[in-house]
Parts: C-alpha cells; structure tokens; sequence
C-alpha cells in the first residue's frame, strides 16, 4: 500500500521538516541519521541486512572484518554527535593512542621521530562501533531503523523535479523471479547512502538526467587481515611502501578484547596470501619490527583479503540538472582506497555539511540537494588529492584521467616532495597530519612556509630545522 503523498508545503514554514529517509545503515548512513534528526520528526535509515545487536559482522558489509580507523575529524564529530561515546567506546575495549607519541611509523624506509601531540585517537573495530552508533540512535524514538529489505528505484513528483520517495521490496525477494510488488516510502528528503553499490547514476537516468562523469584511480592494491590475541607490550605500527619497487605496506593495530589486527598490504597487484602459512611466512618482507610484533602470537582468526580498493569519484556535483530533495554522500558519491582510512571521516563531514544547509535552509528544503553536493565536492578535494596523489607514485596505476590538469599533477608532485620532507623537519610534518586527519584542508600544505621548507628540503635536503 501506498503512503500518502508528502505534503512539500506544509514542511516549508517550519523546523523540523516532516520526514527524512536515508538509504544504507552503515557508518555513512549513521552519520547522517545522527545529522538530520535534529532537524526532522522522523528519520527512517533502510537496510538491506538483518542489523546484529552487538558487535557482529554482517554479510552485506563484507570489508568490515578489515582493519578501520577514525581520523580526528571524525571523532571530533563524534564527539559533539554523541557526547560520552568515546568513554563509551574504551570501557567496551577500545584502545586511546597518541598517534605521534604512541605509534611507531616508517615512511619511505625511514622510521618517524615519536612526540606527545594533539592527535588523540581511539582504535578500536569497527563492528564495535557501528554497533555504539546503532544502539544510541536507537535510543531516539525520532529514528526507526528498516531491515531487511532492498532500494530498488527512486519515486519522483510528476514534473520529474522532485525524488518524493524510494521504492522498497523484501531483500529475499530482489532476486525472485516474480517479486512482490514493489511498496514507496515518500519523505522530505531521501539521502543515498548505500556505499559503492550505489545505483544513483541508473535511477538517474530512469528520471531523465544524467549519469556523472566518473573519475578512477586504481593502483591495484589489495590486503589481508589477521586478528591475534596482543602480545604485552607489541607497539602499534605503520610501515609504509616505498614506490616504485618496495611495494608492501603494513599496520598493526590494538582492538577490544586484547586483540590486535596485522594487516599486510600490496601495491600494483603483489596481492599478500591469504593462506595462514604464507602469510606468517611473508612477515619478512615489512621487516623485523613487523616480525616481532605478530611472532609468537596467538591467531584468532584466519587471514582475510580484501581487493577492489580504487578511488571513484562520482562527479555529482559537477551536473547541471539535479532533482530536488535528494543527496548522495558517503562511498556513494566518492570512495577512497581503504588504505587511507578517509571514508569514515570523510562521510562524517559530508553528513554534517548536509545538516547546515537543512538549518541554513530557512524552511524551504528545495535547493538543499544542490547545495550540498557542492560542499561534499569541495570536502571530498583534498582527501582525493592525498590519496591519488599516493596511488599514482606506483607505475601499474590506471586512471586520473579526469581532473589531470596541469595544476593537479603539480599537486601531486609536491605531496611527493613534502612526504620525502615530513620525515625530516617537524614542522611540515606536523601540517601534513593536520591534512591527513581532515582537521585543516589540504590548501594548507601551500602556505608560503611549508611550500619554502619543502623546496629548501628537496633542493638542498636541508630541512629549516625541527622547530615549531
């Protein structure tokens, strides 16, 4: 049975507005419902899984026995979300960790200097804290969570300007030969959330606009998880690859229950093994520190691969005919390679940008959508940049076709220069974390004082000093 049609007008002299839907219940999705409750009576996320009650993986989130970590953005969002979650999250488990005093890194063979900073981090997995998020959502009678069924196409007003609603059927029944009927859900506003299996670009083109151009930037990197009980002591850890020809990279990471995930990455297709064996006998390659750390080790898991790791940028932003009422963000509108650990914060960010321009939109939600995809672009910018900026040091990279300007590519061969600078001269270091945590945007790397220290550096290698 049809809901009855959303009343647009009665929704546009007042705050909260009526109804938001969001479309996916993972981290991104959380976010966003975390956003926009604030500004609606109701707020219904739909998910295709049966969502667990504890900290349980899922099927339809195969990446997330992976290795995940929040920037400080992202928990500094977190944090004014849901006052009190970080406690939360350490009496559960979770391990708090300066990163610059308390994790050991080696970037392009050469081991970081460790200092006290601002940058403090919590690691923890992430089944432990979607399921957090999930149970303080719950908790808001505002929030009602649909599981188990399927989007399956988007509803719009008759002049095609508005997406009034999205069309749903029961998950087991996607597939059958012949599916139920199809039931509409209508709202205020419907967000796509759905990760990279996303069908926005079809349900586009179903309603008459057109699909984005796309940017990809693949380095064919793939890697694998182990989860072990942690040895006292065993430091946290990130080892760097080293383009072009040492192509392994590698973290270790404290999780609750006095576990720690080693995660084994490769470039350019040097895929590492997923066979138990094999993958305790590839320790060699990342070095004694790595081999001390997981040596002796009790697994409690086997190793777990991950592949199709290229950065796609969706350019909704760039169209010039978009339908009201709609918004895509998350891994929907641009997912990073993993190995980055952008997408959460980065969805974080997306999801508060969307509720500023609900607040900012003074009781009429028409031109929000537009609005939004623009800021999402600009967010999205830099944690493009380091990214691909990564990826394409590696010779058997394919893409970045799109948004290959000649200022772009200066971009990239700066980021490479600064990275060579970083290991040697605090001060670039430290405004290169501010960048890679999200905290400030990556134009900041071009201040006339960091830009002059680089080029001193890779001139002379003559870093200024390690001075603030």
């Amino acid at each position: 049975m049809k809901e009855p049609p959303v009343n647009h007008t009665s929704s546009q002299n007042k705050e909260p507005f009526g109804k938001a839907i969001i479309m996916g219940a993972s981290i991104a999705g959380l976010w966003t419902a975390r956003a926009l409750v604030d500004h609606f009576d109701e707020v219904v996320i739909f998910e295709r899984d049966q969502l667990p009650a504890g900290a349980e993986y899922r099927s339809g989130a195969p990446q997330v026995r992976q290795f995940h970590t929040l920037l400080q953005s992202g928990l500094t969002q977190m944090r004014k979300w849901f006052p009190g979650l970080d406690a939360e999250l350490i009496a559960a488990g979770a391990v708090p960790y300066d990163l610059l005093r308390d994790m050991r890194i080696s970037v392009r063979g050469r081991w970081y200097p460790q200092f006290t900073s601002e940058y403090l981090l919590l690691s923890c997995s992430r089944p432990l804290l979607e399921s957090r998020i999930r149970n303080r959502l719950r908790q808001d009678p505002r929030i009602c969570f649909m599981e188990g069924v399927d989007v399956v196409g988007l509803q719009s007003d008759d002049e095609e300007r508005r997406v009034t609603g999205i069309r749903v059927r029961p998950h087991h029944a996607a597939s059958s030969a012949k599916p139920k009927a199809d039931t509409i859900h209508t709202a205020d506003l419907i967000v796509d959330a759905l990760g990279r299996r996303s069908q926005t670009p079809e349900w586009l083109v179903e309603l008459g606009y057109t699909a984005p151009q796309e940017s990809e930037v693949d380095s064919f990197l793939g890697y694998v998880t182990r989860k072990y009980k942690r040895k006292p002591n065993t430091p946290i850890l990130a080892i760097g690859a080293t383009p072009p020809n040492d192509p392994y990279a590698a973290v270790v990471f404290p999780e609750e229950d006095d576990t720690m995930v080693a995660l084994i990455a490769g470039y350019n297709k040097h895929y590492p093994p997923t066979d138990p064996g094999e993958f305790e006998a590839s320790a060699y390659l990342l070095g004694p520190e790595f081999q001390e750390a997981i040596k002796d080790a009790e697994p409690i898991s086997q190793p777990t691969g991950y592949r199709g790791t290229s950065s796609r940028w969706r350019h909704y932003e760039q169209l010039e005919r978009w339908p009201e009422r709609y918004v895509v963000l998350g891994d929907a509108f641009c997912g990073f390679n993993p190995i980055y650990g952008q997408g959460m914060s980065v969805a974080a960010m997306s999801a508060a940008a969307l509720a500023g321009q609900v607040q900012d939109s003074k009781g009429n939600l028409d031109g929000v959508a537009r609005s939004t995809l623009i800021e999402i672009g600009k967010i999205t910018q830099g944690a493009w940049l380091l990214a691909t900026s990564a990826d394409l040091e590696w010779p058997g990279t394919q893409g970045g076709t799109i948004g290959n300007s000649a200022a772009e590519r200066f971009g990239r061969w700066y980021v490479d220069k600064l990275l060579d600078a970083t290991v040697f001269d605090k001060k670039v270091r430290l405004a290169f974390i501010a960048v890679q945590q999200l905290v400030k945007p990556a134009t900041s790397l071009f201040a006339p004082d960091i830009f002059m220290r680089v080029m001193r550096f890779t001139l002379f290698k003559k870093p200024q000093g390690n001075k603030k």
